[in-house]
This record gives structure tokens, C-alpha cells and sequence, in this order.
């Protein structure tokens, strides 16, 4: 039997004992009474062995990656910690980078507000600041639109109270009878155009949800509701042209957007305290004095 055992090689021994049986027996010390018996062999505890130390490695993984303890493993906190330079490196370089296109947005609005001439060497100087951000078209910000807004309406008031005022700047001083305007709505007059007693424009009478249409293509400076005219829309155009439109039952324009010419911007109404039915007050403004619509306009 020695001799076979011996001629047999090492893995054919060790997957024979690997069959042998053995018992684990407990016993009570005191009273030497059998508590369990288990009958064992040396593959069953080579697997118990084996699912243990896989347990227990998933475990420490799972310690390691989902919690705290990653900080305290040698080598691991430093790959964090160069993740999250990395990203803080990319979040100042997006806060710089928007903070130079704020500057010069500012330093250019400070200059139209002031009147300054732009010179070629701004120009270039911009260019270039430009491509070096690359930056972005900034949207109107709700303080620019306002301020636009109250700049057109106190040039307007000024004219009121002036009775004239000179070109903006950049006015090519085109007749406004050579501007093609399209008709806000086709109806009656009802009220025509008399300074002296301060009516400013002409009120046309239409029936009840006429969209009222842009004269001209233009932007919106003004979309709001005053207790006496109600819901105002206010376009401002090319050539110095600015119009408004009043008594509206509905706006479908807000400050800031861009018109073409024929485009409804509003619903005929009946609001606002100087108004006893539904019709359009409209009022044409050139170079910042109001005329009479009814000489350049067909309703």
C-alpha cells in the first residue's frame, strides 16, 4: 500500500486526502456531553477558507470606495485631492474667463451712456480681448432693457416739453415719408391727431381681438400698463422712429424682443381709464417729435 501511495503523484494525493473524512466534535468541559458533532473534509474547508477571504476583501473594497476611509489609504487621498484641484483650476478659469466679457460689456455700455468715441485702437484693444476669452453674446440683462427703456422715454417727454430735439446720434436723416410703414389696423378714425389738446395721436376704431401689427420692423422698449392708457406696447425703430400703441386688451410682445414689420404685437382692447370702447390710440414719433400718422399712413 506504502509502495502505491508513493508512486502516485503529488496531485493525485492530494485530491485523494482532499476526500478523507473528519469529525470535529464539542463537548461541555464540565460534563464531557457531546453539544455537535461536524464531519469535515480538507476540500470543504479549502472552499469555507476561500468564501471568507472573498467576503471580506468585497467588504474592505466597498469601506474603501464609498466611504470616508479612502482619505487615510496611502496614495488614494492624493489622487482625490488632484481631482478636485483640477476641478476647482477649471471653475476659476470659467469665473475669469466671464468676468473679463462683464468687464468689457460694462466698459462699452459705460461709453454709449456717456457719449465716447470708440477709437481704432478700442476697437482693436476689444478684438483682441475678445479672442482671447472667446466670448459669448451676453444677453440684455432686466437693468439694461430698463434703462433703455427710460432713456427712449425721456427723450420722448423731453420733445414734449422742448418741442424739439436733436438727431441721436448716428441718424442718416432719412424723410419720413420715404420710410415704408405698414398700417396698425384698417378701421374708422375716430379721434384724429390734435396737439392742442394734447392728443397725440389717432384712435381707430376695429373690432374686438384685431391683432394690432409693428409699423416697421423694431424692438420693444416698452410693454407695460398705466392706469390711463392701459396696456402699452412701444417700438423702436429705425430712422429714429418710435411708436406706441395704447388701450390694448392684450400684449404678445415683452421688453426687449425684435419685430417685423406686419407682426402682431398686441390684441385691440378697451383698457386704461381714457378709453370708452374698444380701439387702437396709435402715435408716431420722428426724430423725437410726434406727428400726425394720418399723413404718412392709410387706416
Amino acid at each position: 500500500m506504502e509502495q502505491a501511495k508513493q508512486g502516485q503523484s503529488r496531485w493525485q494525493r492530494f485530491k485523494a486526502r482532499s476526500k478523507d473524512e473528519y469529525q470535529l466534535v464539542i463537548r461541555d468541559v464540565k460534563s464531557y456531553r457531546e453539544v455537535s458533532t461536524y464531519n469535515l473534509t480538507p476540500l470543504n474547508i479549502y472552499v469555507a477558507l476561500s468564501a471568507a477571504l472573498f467576503l471580506i476583501a468585497v467588504i474592505v473594497f466597498l469601506l474603501i470606495a464609498y466611504t470616508p476611509l479612502r482619505q487615510y489609504i496611502p496614495g488614494y487621498g492624493d489622487i482625490v485631492q488632484r481631482q478636485e484641484m483640477t476641478e476647482m483650476e477649471r471653475l476659476l478659469e470659467d469665473m475669469e474667463r466671464q468676468l473679463d466679457q462683464q468687464s468689457l460689456y460694462l466698459e462699452n455700455l459705460n461709453r454709449n451712456i456717456h457719449g465716447e468715441v470708440v477709437t481704432s485702437a478700442d476697437v482693436e484693444k476689444d478684438s483682441i480681448m475678445t479672442e482671447a476669452v472667446d466670448a459669448a453674446p451676453v444677453p440684455l440683462s432686466e437693468e439694461e432693457v430698463r434703462l433703455r427703456r427710460e432713456m427712449a422715454l425721456e427723450r420722448v417727454g423731453q420733445t414734449s416739453r422742448t418741442g424739439s430735439l436733436a438727431p441721436s446720434p448716428g441718424s442718416d436723416e432719412v424723410p419720413l415719408a420715404q420710410l415704408f410703414l405698414v398700417a396698425p389696423v384698417t378701421g374708422e378714425i375716430s379721434a384724429g391727431y390734435n396737439p392742442a389738446e394734447n392728443h397725440l395721436g389717432v384712435d381707430i376704431l376695429a373690432p374686438q381681438n384685431t391683432p394690432i401689427k409693428a409699423v416697421r420692423d423694431g424692438i420693444v422698449f416698452m410693454s407695460e400698463y398705466t392706469s390711463s392708457n392701459g396696456n402699452v406696447i412701444g417700438l423702436q425703430h429705425d430712422h429714429n422712429l418710435v411708436t406706441f400703441y395704447k388701450h390694448n386688451a392684450q400684449l404678445l410682445k415683452k421688453v426687449g424682443d425684435r419685430v417685423k414689420a406686419g407682426e402682431a404685437i398686441a390684441i385691440i382692447g378697451n383698457t386704461g381709464t381714457l378709453t370708452s370702447g374698444p380701439h387702437l390710440h396709435f402715435e408716431l414719433w420722428h426724430e423725437s417729435e410726434v406727428v400726425d400718422p394720418t399723413g404718412y399712413l392709410r387706416f
